[in-house]
């Protein structure tokens, strides 16, 4: 029963992956995505580690020049370009490096 329920979930996250690309991913591109996606998830919890380490010296710098651009640029680049390059990217889909990432804000 056990190996029933983990073959489902397997198949279902192998599915979902699929169905999010923008064309049909080649062999090639999902055995990349095999190690890409471990990668990402260990590039976030890592960027999240740092971000918490650094924020008391970020709000130091909003306590002196009354901005939060400096904590709101870490923030970015430590912890959402790497969520969002784990989560919310197609199979295949590769962004530039250190392309600027769009927040919508609602």
């Amino acid at each position: 029963m056990k190996k029933i329920i983990l073959i489902t979930i397997l198949l279902s996250l192998f599915l979902n992956f699929s169905l999010s690309a923008k064309e049909v991913p080649s062999s090639g591109e999902m055995i990349v995505e095999l190690l890409a996606r471990p990668i990402g998830f260990a590039a976030l919890a890592v960027g999240t580690g740092i971000f918490l380490i650094t924020v008391p010296f970020g709000l130091l710098n909003v306590a002196s020049t009354g901005s939060w651009e400096t904590v709101r640029n870490s923030g970015k680049r430590l912890v959402i370009a790497p969520a969002l390059f784990t989560f919310a990217r197609g199979v295949g889909d590769y962004p530039g490096y250190m392309e600027e990432i769009e927040i919508v804000k609602e």
